[in-house]
């Protein structure tokens, strides 16, 4: 199983705002060469190409990310497939059904969708979807991880006793 690179992932997003944007190479090496010192995305490191993606190109350029005209729709685009209204359903009789609602209710705040926290789950611990976790390490790691992103952005996560 491949490992997910987020360096390849933002350099690859840069590549396609610098073409939506229609800047040419001369002028983007002059930028990186200004800017950062390098005269190739693959030479940033990723907090300079977060500072590529959002001050520049959305901040002085005011890009916007734009969908691709030939990016099949994903299971839970399909009419019919995936969750529907972003509701999914917790078995009581599961032993993780509290943490797991509570999970959810952290995705909710932070708000993030069912989808993605199947994809994160599918690459973090090798399970198709979120509902169908069934170690309590894993139900453990993701809630910590989740309480973190949220202590991050001042956001209260504590649930009320």
């Amino acid at each position: 199983m491949a490992k997910y690179n987020p360096k390849k992932g933002l350099i690859q997003k840069a590549a396609i705002a610098r073409q939506q944007i229609g800047i040419d190479d001369v002028a983007y090496r002059m930028l990186l060469e200004r800017r950062y010192g390098v005269t190739s995305s693959k030479d940033l490191n990723i907090k300079q190409l977060h500072d590529l993606i959002h001050n520049v190109y959305i901040g002085e350029y005011g890009w916007e990310p734009k969908p691709s005209k030939n990016k099949k729709p994903t299971p839970t685009q399909k009419k019919g497939k995936g969750y529907q209204g972003e509701f999914v359903e917790i078995n009581p009789k599961d032993p993780l059904a509290k943490q797991k609602r509570y999970a959810l209710a952290l995705a909710a705040l932070l708000g993030w969708k069912l989808s993605g926290l199947d994809t994160r789950c599918k690459r973090q611990f090798g399970v198709e979807k979120f509902i169908w976790i069934t170690k309590q390490s894993h139900m453990q790691t993701l809630i910590k991880d989740m309480q973190v992103r949220c202590k991050k952005r001042g956001i209260d996560y504590e649930p009320n006793a």
